[in-house]
């Protein structure tokens, strides 16, 4: 009966690749402000899917709903350049607080697993698909903050418009490095360098956990 149940981890991964490859797509039929409220709903969805506890799921809850307020007040500010600047960058600042406390119950979920199962497999996926997103959102902010941090190959370029760093954040995340998005600060090439090291490193890192929580599998077996 219990193998039925819906699984966290399994469920939570459905949830990010659904929003990974639906987000080109929600930014042709909305503000880009407006984005970061079905990314809150699935990282607070996620805190409760891997069974993180009442504590940490009111943690989330109260981080989702600072979170909102900043977004509502950011569309009350727009007609104040620098309180709206203010504004969005404590929404995306907020939003990847939010992101890396929800790696930190994906993560914690995982390495707490005695025996492999294919919902802590889902789980460690999801904690790497949530770096894109956590970096994504770093990336934005500081382009608010450091104008002009990043820019696109203009041959490349199909229209022009704010770079797309979340699409900039997965690539790098990849180390696919396409070379159509270029960071040009200081700042935005430290933060690059550290997301393609910190997802190189997971995946060596995770893939480790797996072999060893295997092996323990099979001597207890």
């Amino acid at each position: 009966m219990s193998s039925a149940r819906p699984r966290g981890g399994q469920l939570l991964l459905g949830g990010l690749v659904a929003l990974l490859a639906a987000f080109p797509f929600l930014e042709d039929v909305t503000r880009p402000l407006f984005l970061v409220l079905p990314l809150v709903g699935v990282f607070v969805a996620g805190v409760v899917a891997v069974r993180a506890g009442r504590a940490h799921v009111r943690r989330a809850l109260i981080l989702a709903l600072i979170q909102f307020a900043f977004t509502a007040a950011s569309v009350l500010l727009r007609d104040d350049p620098v309180l709206y600047k203010v504004a969005v960058s404590l929404t995306l600042a907020v939003l990847a607080l939010l992101i890396l406390f929800s790696i930190y119950c994906v993560l914690r979920y995982v390495m707490r697993a005695r025996v492999i199962t294919p919902d802590q497999i889902c789980a460690g996926i999801c904690a790497y698909l949530m770096l894109g997103f956590a970096f994504a959102a770093a990336f934005y902010l500081l382009n608010i903050l450091v104008p002009n941090s990043f820019a696109e190959n203009a041959s490349l370029r199909a229209e022009a418009g704010a770079p797309d760093l979340m699409y900039f954040s997965f690539v790098t995340l990849a180390t696919l490095g396409y070379g159509d998005i270029t960071p040009l600060s200081r700042l935005a090439r430290s933060f690059s360098v550290l997301e393609a090291v910190t997802g190189s490193l997971y995946i060596a890192v995770f893939m480790a956990r797996l072999v060893s929580l295997s092996a323990s599998s099979k001597d207890a077996g």
